[in-house]
């Protein structure tokens, strides 16, 4: 919506404020990029088995290092392990439509698949078909979980990320003072049009 404000409406404020359910979102620009001031949802390690068969599904064999839960966006959290490259990440192909039978206490409403990459910071897909969103090519609110997480682990406050869904994304996140995540991306209208009623 804030590059169709941006680019398209020409609206020449620096920063727009969208009113949200989880209150008010800021977009400014950056260039060409948009930037989101998100909040921070670090996440929580849980026991692996509790769930067990939805990581199986997800993980499509991939090895699994550790498993986080964040309890605020009911994003589940699996770093693989480091030896997982971005061709084994991309080329997976999970049974989306098994995910919301596999967990239905309601703990979970999406499932974050990430780890370490040479080329970027980090590396990660987004799948929620809780929500009716099979993979979400692009995902603001996942990068609000991985970038304290990996923000913990590299010991960095600003990364380069790549969420490698087939249309991928590259993303600058940073995380602020003040429980706050700023993620900074390229955006892109696919689709413009008339309605006429």
């Amino acid at each position: 919506a804030a590059n169709v404000l941006f680019q398209v409406c020409k609206n020449v404020n620096e920063i727009l404020k969208f009113d949200t359910l989880s209150g008010v979102l800021e977009a400014k620009r950056k260039e060409t990029k948009v930037v989101l001031d998100l909040p921070s949802n670090a996440p929580e390690a849980v026991d692996e088995v509790e769930f067990q068969e939805l990581i199986q599904e997800v993980c499509s064999g991939l090895p699994v290092q550790e498993v986080l839960l964040s309890k605020t966006t009911r994003k589940l959290l699996i770093r693989l392990e480091d030896c997982v490259t971005m061709a084994q990440l991309e080329n997976i192909s999970p049974g989306i439509s098994k995910l919301p039978s596999l967990e239905t206490s309601g703990r979970v409403a999406g499932v974050i698949l990430t780890v370490k990459s040479q080329q970027f910071h980090f590396i990660s897909r987004y799948f929620a078909p809780w929500n009716g969103i099979p993979e979400d090519p692009v995902t603001g609110s996942a990068h609000t979980v991985l970038a304290p997480y990996w923000s913990g682990q590299l010991g960095l406050q600003t990364m380069l990320a790549r969420q490698c869904s087939p249309r991928g994304g590259v993303l600058e996140v940073c995380l602020g003072s003040e429980g706050r995540v700023q993620v900074a991306g390229e955006s892109v209208i696919v689709l413009e049009g008339t309605i006429r009623i």
